[in-house]
């Protein structure tokens, strides 16, 4: 056994810590065993506890994706500030409440999912007859506005100021496109002649994406033990909802503007491939969107002034000239 390595045992109300010191003896510390809080008691039939517990292991919920078993999970805790209540005795204010609290906090994004997803419970509950309304079907989603987008000087500000774990996510963000979580599954096994080989998680869609020269340099720097190619400070794999609080924390640490995230760089990888004279179709061959409205979307601005130029080159050949008189 490696030297200072620790072994622990339980024996009824003590916990025996076994600890090899430098001289090879072993040696024993007792500690008092520490007791669980008290579980939650079982919610009672009807309650928001109750209906919840079922709605987990019905089949609308356990046959989606996981991500989206987690995504609706992760949303759902809110709704156990009111986890006794019966289900039937929720009102719009209350849903009003938490999504009003949750915008504050997390940004009206963040409402508008819980929104979503409470509208998408309450709808099984209503077919169940738990209820007999949706209470959340006619609240008004919050106005989001545009998704920030990274920029040029800010991709140099935070290769200054984020950490090499943060600013690698950064970089391969941009020369790929893709959204957060298949950043984080991406392996080196996934590189294959020049090319990187994705299959996105939300849509399936399977992609192969050439690899630029700038990201072949950084990806040989790059290179260590783990079998993903971003890890965090730690060497480990990175979560998604961790990775977007990291940024959150770089953000609110002034190392990048607040409000910029994760999905900010997808838009910036589009708005590139606009600005370079890439069509809607060779920009979505990158992204793997499904609608080219989406990349219409990404890339407005970039596409604007892209065309604007193009036009007034050709209106300056038709168009009158300052030095032109009228005989």
């Amino acid at each position: 056994m490696p030297k200072f390595a620790k072994k622990t045992a339980n024996t009824g109300d003590v916990k025996v810590v076994r600890k090899r010191l430098a001289d090879g003896t072993v040696k024993e510390y007792y500690y008092p065993k520490k007791r669980n809080s008290s579980p939650r008691p079982e919610p009672p039939t009807g309650t928001v506890g109750h209906v919840l517990s079922l709605y987990y292991v019905s089949p609308e919920f356990t046959m989606v994706k996981p991500t989206t078993r987690q995504n609706r999970r992760i949303y759902l805790r809110e709704m156990e500030k009111v986890f006794a209540l019966p289900l039937r005795d929720i009102t719009r204010r209350m849903l009003i409440e938490i999504r009003d609290s949750i915008a504050y906090g997390r940004g009206p994004g963040a409402a508008n999912g819980f929104l979503s997803i409470t509208r998408t419970f309450f709808g099984w509950a209503l077919g169940r007859e738990w209820v007999d309304t949706n209470p959340a079907m006619t609240i008004a989603l919050l106005p989001r506005g545009s998704l920030p987008a990274w920029t040029k000087d800010t991709i140099r500000q935070a290769e200054k100021t984020l950490d090499e774990s943060l600013w690698r996510v950064v970089v391969l963000g941009v020369f790929t496109g893709q959204r957060r979580g298949d950043l984080c599954r991406m392996k080196w096994s996934d590189i294959d002649g020049g090319f990187i080989n994705v299959q996105q998680e939300k849509t399936g869609a399977v992609l192969r994406i050439p690899i630029h020269i700038d990201l072949s340099s950084f990806l040989k720097q790059w290179r260590g033990p783990s079998d993903y190619i971003l890890t965090n400070r730690i060497g480990s794999k990175w979560k998604p909802g961790t990775l977007s609080s990291a940024m959150h924390k770089a953000a609110s640490e002034g190392k990048i503007p607040k409000g910029f995230n994760v999905h900010g760089l997808r838009k910036l990888s589009a708005t590139l491939l606009a600005e370079s004279g890439c069509t809607t179709h060779e920009i979505a061959s990158i992204t793997g969107h499904r609608t080219l409205a989406m990349v219409q979307h990404y890339t407005l601005s970039a596409d604007q002034e892209r065309l604007a130029k193009g036009a007034v080159s050709r209106m300056e050949t038709v168009f009158w000239k300052p030095q032109e008189t009228d005989d």
